[in-house]
Order: structure tokens, then C-alpha cells, then sequence
């Protein structure tokens, strides 16, 4: 068995392994690598790599083929950038960085990234004409992000002790958050810590830092905007801003890429609840996630059925970018024996299941109800008024819309 690298050991191999990338004996290796190699195995890429470079060499380029075939996968886009396993999967979404950097822009102040990484936001962000520089406390990782931005500067060093006086800049952090931490909220899971994030934000004439998207808005401090970001049907990130060109305690729903938005200052529907009428909305996470339901109510003409329940209602059909819409066929008490009698006897079948406030998962009440045949129909589960119902429905589009993707 092959002993353990100490940490200090393994820092170093993956130094000198970006001064190799960056370096033009690196540059020109991957260069010539031959289109095809990301479709081979893991050990054919290795012995192709291996007939005509030294072993760290080959085990160096192999990487960057994986890496740069999963950031395709990821972003569909060609990059060519110098990756990392750790940085690619810190890496914001070119789409969510884009609409980022056009926002601070706007503010026109330079941009100092306090934990740039290997530079996805400051790439998106000189790419729109702003000066910015980058701070990155991986020595290895700022190499790598120099090379991949080469219009702005990156320091190594540690936000945590900032070096830069950002008091004229806009601040950037995205403080990561240690492997393990789950999904609830931890601050001591961040680095740079939670508190420490915010004061640094703070120090800047204006800022913004990246959160997990599913924070409670009771940790958001009051003089701060809120914007929930979501691509496609993927959450993406809750985003902090402060200072200049932000609105105090405004929260924000985004939807990617069409860049459609709702925020806080927009109209509500009443509070009051209707009973289930003939069509029934189901916002998108953003949406739920910025606490926009009843705004995005008032923009349907409906209503929500109950007050722990993100489902909206109403007797006419309306659409919204923000929500499915979905035609009501029948409403049933909950019983797994009952609904798959259900839905043979109709010959109707379950191609999309939702849920809200409901016990069980979608994927396991598929595999519940077993093989059915018969037209497609959506089942959205929920609690109302303390009752589980299933409605069975169909989704509704606007009239010469494109079938939604599944």
C-alpha cells in the first residue's frame, strides 16, 4: 500500500502541477492533445497519455481532459479553462455569473473577488469591461486562475485577514462550505466564517455574496437584498447584496435564463384562502424560496389553498413564467390502494408527480403504484386544511407554446 501524502506534500505536487499547465511547455501540451480523448476510459486515456509523456505529466493532462469534459457537461459550454475537481464543482454557472457581472456593472466600481477561486466570476465579470482583481488563498488555485483570466490580477492570500482595501470597491465572496455540512444552514460550516463574510461585504461601497439557495430568511440580516436564482428547474444560489444599488431587506425571485423576476414591492393577493378550484399553480422554487407566493398570486388572479401550502388556485387559467399551470381533473383523499384503482379504472397515467407538504417522495410513489397504462396526467400531492389529497390534472400551456422540458 502506498503511504499518505501529508497535506503540505499533496499542496505541493498540485503547485508545481499548475506551474506546469500555466507554463508554456503545458500551454503547448494541451494544445496538441487530439480531439477524442474525453470519450476514453479512465485507464485508456492514462496508457495514450503515458506512450509519449512522463507519468506526473500525462497524470496532469489527463486531468484537465476529464475536468474540461465535465465542465461541458455541466455548462454546455466549450471552456478551456484550467481546472480543478474542487474549484469546477465551486464554479459559478457562466448564465448566473453573466447576469452577476452585468448588475455590478451597473454600479461602476471596481470589483474585488475575496475568494475568486479559479475565476469564474471575475472571467464573466472584465469580460463585461469592469476592472476587478481576485484574492485566492490556494497558491496553486490563484495560479490557475491568473491563467484563466489573465485581464484582471490575482493575489494569493486570505480573506479572512483581507490585505485590500475595498472601501471604493464592490465585494465578491463566495465562502465555501465544508464537505459534510448537509443542507441545513451552519455558520461555522463557512469559510471565511458566516460573520465574518458579512463584515467583509460591509467594508466594501457595495457587495454581494453567494449563500446556499435554501437559507432561512431569518439569516439574512435587514439592510441586505435578497435574490433567489434559479436556472432552468435548478436552484442555483440565494445571492446577498449590500450597500450601493441595493434595497435594504428587498428579496428577489430570478428565473434563468430568460431573465424573468419578481420581487417583494410587487402587489399581494389577500391572505385569505380559497378552497381548490379548477386550475392550480405551482410556483418555481425561486419563487417559494424568496417568500413570493401571494405576489406571484396577485400576478395569476389566484389564491392559495392554505397557508403552509405554496399551491395557488383559482377558476380561470392564467400563466406566468414563474409557475405551471395545471387543470384540475378530480381530487381525492390520500390512500395508495385507492389511487391506483383510480387511475387503472380511468386508464390514466402518472408522467410528472409533485409534491408539497406531503410525506412521501415522488420517485417512491411511482414505484408504489406500479406499471400503469393510459393518458398522461400529472398528480400533485398535498395537505390541506390538514387532509392529504392527490389532484390528478393535466398541464395547461398558452396557447402556441412549445411542449415544456421534462
Amino acid at each position: 500500500m502506498a503511504p499518505r501524502r501529508h497535506a503540505s506534500q499533496t499542496a505541493g505536487v498540485q503547485l508545481e502541477r499548475a506551474r506546469y499547465l500555466v507554463g508554456p511547455k503545458g500551454r503547448a501540451a494541451l494544445e496538441a492533445l487530439p480531439p477524442g480523448l474525453a470519450a476514453l476510459t479512465v485507464n485508456e486515456l492514462s496508457v495514450q497519455l503515458r506512450r509519449q509523456h512522463p507519468p506526473d505529466v500525462a497524470s496532469a493532462l489527463a486531468e484537465q481532459v476529464t475536468l474540461r469534459a465535465r465542465a461541458r457537461g455541466r455548462f454546455s459550454d466549450d471552456y478551456s479553462l484550467l481546472l480543478t475537481a474542487d474549484g469546477l464543482e465551486m464554479m459559478t454557472h457562466p448564465t448566473v455569473a453573466a447576469r452577476r457581472a452585468a448588475r455590478l456593472a451597473a454600479l461602476d466600481l471596481p470589483v474585488a473577488d475575496l475568494t475568486c477561486g479559479l475565476g469564474g466570476d471575475l472571467r464573466a465579470i472584465v469580460h463585461g469591461g469592469t476592472p476587478a482583481l481576485g484574492l485566492e488563498r490556494d497558491a496553486a488555485t490563484a495560479l490557475l486562475a491568473q491563467a484563466n483570466v489573465p485581464r484582471a490580477h490575482i493575489l494569493q492570500g486570505d480573506a479572512r485577514q483581507n490585505p485590500l482595501d475595498t472601501s471604493h470597491s464592490a465585494v465578491l465572496i463566495d465562502p465555501s462550505r465544508r464537505a459534510g455540512g448537509g443542507r441545513r444552514f451552519d455558520p461555522v460550516a463557512f469559510s471565511p466564517p458566516w460573520d465574518r463574510s458579512l463584515e467583509l461585504l460591509r467594508e466594501g461601497a457595495a457587495g454581494v455574496m453567494k449563500a446556499p439557495p435554501g437559507i432561512e430568511h431569518r439569516h439574512i440580516p435587514p439592510e441586505m437584498e435578497a435574490e433567489f436564482v434559479q436556472l432552468g428547474r435548478s436552484m442555483r444560489e440565494a445571492a446577498l447584496w449590500c450597500g450601493q444599488g441595493a434595497v435594504p431587506g428587498l428579496r428577489r425571485a430570478v428565473l434563468l435564463p430568460a431573465g424573468i423576476e419578481l420581487d417583494s414591492t410587487a402587489e399581494e393577493a389577500p391572505p385569505e384562502w380559497l378552497p381548490p378550484n379548477r386550475f392550480v399553480y405551482d410556483p418555481e422554487s425561486c419563487v417559494t424560496r424568496a417568500g413570493l407566493v401571494r405576489h406571484l398570486g396577485a400576478r395569476l388572479s389566484a389564491r392559495l389553498m392554505d397557508s403552509q401550502v405554496a399551491y395557488l388556485t383559482s377558476a380561470q387559467a392564467a400563466w406566468d413564467p414563474l409557475s405551471a399551470t395545471f387543470e384540475v381533473l378530480d381530487v381525492l383523499p390520500f390512500s395508495l390502494a385507492r389511487l391506483r384503482d383510480y387511475l387503472r379504472a380511468a386508464r390514466l397515467r402518472p408522467e410528472e408527480i409533485r409534491r408539497r407538504a406531503f410525506p412521501v417522495e415522488p420517485d417512491e410513489l411511482r414505484r408504489l403504484l406500479g406499471r400503469l397504462e393510459g393518458d398522461p396526467v400529472t398528480l400533485l400531492l398535498t395537505t390541506i386544511a390538514s387532509k392529504r389529497l392527490v389532484f390528478v390534472a393535466r398541464r395547461v400551456l398558452p396557447p402556441g407554446a412549445p411542449p415544456p422540458a421534462q
